[in-house]
């Protein structure tokens, strides 16, 4: 397979993902695909192929008229944030772990080089996602390239905050922020101090994640003043969605149902959604991000009250210091989707991981997807939509980690090595 042929014939440039943003940012209009040489798999490596999607998913459902909703996960880190500042100094963001970054092994592709620029605070104008200039460019390349969606990570430790000003200094004063809709999803887990990246079994929390029931209120009454009553806040039945990252997970103490309980959590989320009611809303989608946590049978999804789940990256998790080839992983994100799907009994979406490289955190520890492309990319997009597709899923929403999540090679936004070849993927799935 030409690792260069995607499956559509029409060439997609940068201009026409965005052509005045292409003009800022890559001072012509290339084309996307050939924007930048991006490394070919060695002979012999598995490939992730339209065959391999055509044994994993019924690929004779007709796409059709299905309008498919994309939601891309939106980590903010890239600004200064005080609660960080505390802790690593002034004008610190997360791009000084990808700056500090290095190979560990023939062909890692490290340190990883933005094409937009990272941020620094001694440039004028520099790469600043906290500012509405700056929001509305991306807001822009979304929007353009068929992402309907911020899904943004959402960092609250009863009542302390931190990268929300990326949502509210940012995306919520953009000039265009109509053209996107967003959501959150917060992100409740202990916070590790990653900078620089822990000795195994000896992770230190700067910031713990803990729980109470008045402290759920004020999460709801944060929620609701702030978010959930905007216009272009993200709706499924017309109730805003709340998605929850850590809702059960055996390896942390900082899951939700582990320290409530199945039924004072029930109650505690039926308590959401009734203040919702009462602030002029329809109710509260609940949604569930992570299922990696769930077992069957000991996770009571449906008990809980939760209305819809997903993944946030099935490729993470591997084992520490090994590699795994991307047509191996993608594989395995489409068997998770399925075995997943049966297990929550409730409506499920798919996501698709661009990559997986948490060594700008974890150094020689980490786990890292090889030999990943955008036309292999491509082929997860479309397996996500015959998925979603064949078990006719309402809304037809399919996810995708992440648009900037630099520090764990996943990210939509264009690098030095890729251009703007995974949003030309994206836009060739779901722009028609």
């Amino acid at each position: 397979m030409d690792r260069r042929t995607f499956l559509g014939t029409a060439p997609l440039s940068a201009a026409a993902l965005n052509s005045s943003l292409a003009e800022k940012v890559a001072g012509k209009a290339s084309p996307a695909r050939e924007s930048a040489d991006w490394p070919s798999p060695p002979p012999g490596v598995p490939y992730f192929t339209y065959e391999k999607v055509q044994s994993l998913v019924d690929t004779s459902v007709s796409l059709e008229g299905i309008p498919f909703q994309v939601a891309v996960y939106n980590f903010p880190s890239w600004h200064p944030s005080p609660a960080m500042e505390k802790y690593f100094g002034q004008g610190w963001t997360e791009f000084e772990a990808v700056r500090h970054a290095k190979p560990w092994f023939d062909g890692h592709l490290q340190p990883k080089q933005p094409l937009w620029g990272m941020y620094d605070e001694s440039v004028p104008g520099s790469f600043n996602e906290a500012d509405p200039a700056w929001a509305a460019r991306e807001i822009d390349l979304a929007s353009g390239s068929g992402i309907n969606v911020f899904m943004v990570d959402w960092y609250w430790h009863e009542g302390m905050m931190f990268y929300h000003e990326q949502l509210e200094q940012g995306f919520l004063r953009a000039p265009n922020r109509q053209k996107m809709k967003f959501a959150v999803m917060w992100a409740n887990h202990n916070w590790s101090n990653n900078y620089p990246a822990p000795i195994k079994g000896k992770e230190a929390y700067i910031y713990p994640q803990t729980y109470s029931e008045a402290d759920m209120d004020r999460v709801t009454d944060y929620l609701l003043e702030h978010y959930l009553r905007e216009a272009n806040y993200w709706r499924i039945d017309d109730q805003p969605v709340f998605a929850i990252f850590n809702l059960d997970s055996s390896k942390s103490e900082a899951g939700l149902l582990n320290f409530f309980g199945v039924q004072k959590l029930r109650k505690i989320f039926d308590g959401m959604r009734n203040r919702a009611v009462k602030a002029g809303l329809k109710g509260l989608h609940i949604q569930a991000s992570a299922s990696q946590f769930y077992k069957g049978g000991e996770t009571p999804l449906k008990e809980l009250g939760i209305d819809s789940a997903t993944d946030y990256q099935t490729f993470a998790g591997g084992l520490p210091g090994k590699t795994t080839v991307f047509a191996q992983a993608a594989e395995r994100s489409v068997q998770l989707w399925k075995e997943t799907a049966f297990k929550v009994d409730i409506p499920y979406f798919p996501d698709c991981p661009v990559g997986w490289d948490n060594s700008p955190r974890s150094a020689s520890n980490a786990h890292v997807i090889i030999n990943r492309s955008p036309d292999q990319y491509e082929q997860l997009l479309l397996a996500a939509k015959y998925f979603v597709a064949g078990r006719r899923t309402k809304p037809p929403v399919i996810f995708l980690s992440a648009w900037n999540e630099w520090t764990e090679d996943h990210c939509l936004l264009p690098d030095a090595t890729y251009g703007y070849a995974y949003l030309a993927a994206v836009r060739q799935q779901f722009v028609r």
